[in-house]
């Protein structure tokens, strides 16, 4: 499950730098940086008819039930599941983070921080709806791995950032991508 992360807007991979620049021109003050929560808007790349657009996006599409937001879909039965059917094969969204939090069950509940190593930026892979002028998105998740399924169960689907523009603009290959085996992470105690 993600259901926070973590977006800087401090320079760092040439990609991120390009996103922020271009959001910045175009969306100022129309997304938020830090700690991205449920219901926030945030940076986010699509593909449209084969280009990259860089939108802002709010974590979450509408539940059945007015308020509540669903937040992640199985990356297993996205292609099944009426909500995301359709998103899957058209709509892919990738949400460049610094990292993502997840709470450990252990009695304390403590908030972990995932990255990459090296502090390299994860690429979340989503997908996206268009919903009264406003673009939404919810995160593809996977089973966990070895580095964080001791904390949880479920981790987010990533790309690396070479495999963004195929993700975002073929279907077979991001059917493939989104269950191919995920990275190593490394976690910290977050505030």
């Amino acid at each position: 499950m993600c259901c926070r992360y973590y977006f800087s807007d401090t320079p760092g991979d040439e990609r991120v730098n390009k996103i922020i620049a271009m959001m910045e021109r175009d969306y100022a003050g129309q997304y938020k940086t830090g700690e991205i929560f449920p219901g926030d808007s945030a940076a986010a790349v699509i593909g449209e008819k084969g280009k990259l657009r860089h939108v802002p996006a709010v974590f979450g599409f509408q539940g059945a039930q007015k308020g509540r937001l669903i937040i992640n879909a199985r990356s297993e039965t996205a292609a099944e599941k009426p909500m995301f059917a359709a998103a899957l094969h058209e709509r892919r969204a990738i949400l460049p983070a610094d990292g993502f939090y997840e709470w450990a069950r252990d009695e304390n509940r403590t908030k972990y921080l995932f990255t990459l190593e090296g502090g390299r930026t994860l690429y979340l892979c989503g997908l996206y709806s268009l919903v009264e002028g406003k673009y939404r998105f919810v995160i593809l998740t996977r089973p966990a791995n070895d580095s964080m399924k001791d904390v949880h169960d479920r981790m987010p689907v990533t790309v690396s950032a070479d495999q963004v523009r195929a993700y975002l603009t073929d279907y077979e290959t991001a059917r493939k991508m989104i269950s191919a085996p995920a990275p190593r992470l490394f976690r910290e105690p977050a505030q």
